[in-house]
């Protein structure tokens, strides 16, 4: 893959140029980042779609397929409920 998915585009533009040791450590920061970026981007996508739900009365079913999935996985990005598998915490 020479260039990042579509939303990620302008990442690439970081890297312009020649091959530096600032690039490799931009490209560790960054990959060190992406679970808070993942975050952020839940969060948003939570924000926009309870938006859209109560302000504009938009049903889960309605935006389903916008979203590629079912309107009970549109509810539970509402709720803010994910997927992924949370991480075991760590207490001691």
């Amino acid at each position: 893959m020479d260039k990042p998915p579509a939303p990620f585009t302008q990442l690439a533009d970081l890297l312009a140029g020649a091959e530096t040791i600032d690039q490799a450590k931009l490209l560790t920061d960054a990959l060190s980042a992406v679970p808070d970026l993942q975050k952020w981007l839940r969060e948003r996508r939570q924000h926009v779609v309870r938006t859209l739900h109560e302000r504009d009365g938009m049903s889960y079913t309605d935006m389903a397929p916008h979203l590629g999935v079912k309107p009970e996985r549109v509810s539970g990005i509402a709720r803010g409920h994910s997927r992924s598998p949370r991480k075991p915490r760590d207490d001691s």
